[in-house]
């Protein structure tokens, strides 16, 4: 029969401290991680929600037409883009700020994160400077404090580019579609086994009709392998 609608509910979350909530920004991702170990025993981390980085303001009018003005030429002009790590904890309702060990990737909005087990991946991006480099970060959060680490990853690759999509397709290979490499929309397919060492991306070709070469495009894997494309904008701002 009839299903009832999903609904929309304001979550009033916890903070013990202002700082420990990631408060206004945009362009940020939202990675929700596995918990690790058992229910129970020793060493066990509930369920979580990780926010990384993000802009806390922007200057001018991002989504208006016309010449490019900053950062790159991309478009967009960013300020107070962030590394910041915040932690949302599903059972406790709780929010707080973590400051994992390790290099952190620089500040940065627009870019893409993925869960691979307990692992959080991000990609790209772009901050005050510009795109962010063509690298390819990992939050370890398999033990109490959480570590950084940069994966070294062989040959050429997708490049510096931000408003990409990514996800894990099959439980096994992350896959970077689009975005915009500071001069235009994208719309190449690379792939990378995260089951095969050492790292490597592939440009994959795929057969059919593919979307046009668009930025800020979502999407979603299934772990039977499709992946779901939606949306976006082109090149003329459609």
């Amino acid at each position: 029969g009839p299903r009832c609608a999903p609904m929309y509910n304001v979550v009033n979350a916890v903070m013990e401290k202002k700082e420990d909530g990631p408060g206004p920004r945009c362009g940020h991702t939202l990675t929700a991680v596995t918990a690790v170990g058992e229910e129970g025993s020793p060493g066990y981390i509930g369920a979580r929600m990780i926010l990384f980085g993000g802009a806390t303001a922007l200057e001018g009018n991002s989504g208006g037409t016309g010449t490019p003005t900053s950062a790159g030429s991309a478009g967009i002009r960013l300020a107070g883009a962030t590394a910041d790590v915040h932690c949302y904890d599903v059972s406790t309702n709780k929010w707080s700020r973590i400051t994992p060990i390790g290099e952190p990737p620089t500040p940065r909005a627009a870019h893409v994160a993925t869960a691979v087990g307990t692992m959080v991946v991000i990609q790209g991006g772009i901050g005050p400077a510009g795109l962010s480099a063509e690298d390819l970060h990992v939050l370890d959060l398999t033990q109490q404090r959480p570590r950084w680490h940069r994966v070294v990853v062989q040959g050429p690759g997708p490049g510096p580019r931000y408003g990409h999509v990514m996800a894990l397709v099959g439980q096994r290979y992350l896959m970077a579609i689009g975005g915009n490499d500071g001069k235009r929309p994208l719309a190449d397919v690379w792939a990378l086994d995260t089951a095969a060492k050492p790292y490597e991306w592939r440009k994959l070709e795929p057969e059919g009709e593919g979307p046009p070469p668009c930025m800020y495009a979502t999407a979603s894997a299934r772990s039977d392998g499709l992946l779901l494309l939606c949306g976006g904008r082109d090149a003329n701002s459609v």
